[in-house]
């Protein structure tokens, strides 16, 4: 029988959209499965790059109330594709899963994945779990 492992190093993609709230939601409750503590990273794609600011590292910051570390990243694309620089930030840091929403902000809503969605789920090495917003509702993140 093979043991189930729970998914400790959670990244999810995060740009705004109701999707990726969802995907928010659903990466905090994966990442603080019983166990050991888990670490939640919450990756902003960016088009452009910022001016740098302090050190360059993410802000680390633990949830009240739970065992999950978080952190906020921001990644400059450098022109290469959200769903691209996603993949290869969760592959280069040995993420357990790849948590996205379905849709991104931009464009109307198909059948079809959002752009993001499509390349992680076709070139990610690690598991994608992909969300979508319940009614196209935009859940309430302030508890993250």
């Amino acid at each position: 029988m093979k043991a189930v492992v729970p998914f400790r190093c959670v990244l999810v993609g995060f740009d705004g959209s109701a999707d990726a709230a969802e995907a928010l939601w659903v990466a905090g409750a994966v990442a603080d499965a019983p166990g050991d503590p888990g670490q939640l990273v919450i990756l902003c794609v960016i088009s452009r790059a910022l001016p740098p600011q302090g050190n360059g590292e993410g802000s680390d910051g633990v949830r009240p109330g739970t065992l999950v570390q978080t952190r906020v990243e921001l990644v400059y694309s450098g022109g290469d594709s959200p769903g691209n620089v996603m993949t290869l930030y969760a592959q280069d840091h040995g993420f357990d899963i790849l948590v996205l929403g379905r849709h991104g902000g931009g464009g109307r809503r198909k059948i079809t994945l959002g752009r993001a969605a499509d390349r992680a789920v076709r070139g990610c090495l690690v598991p994608v779990l992909l969300v979508s917003a319940p009614n196209g509702e935009t859940p309430t993140i302030a508890g993250l």
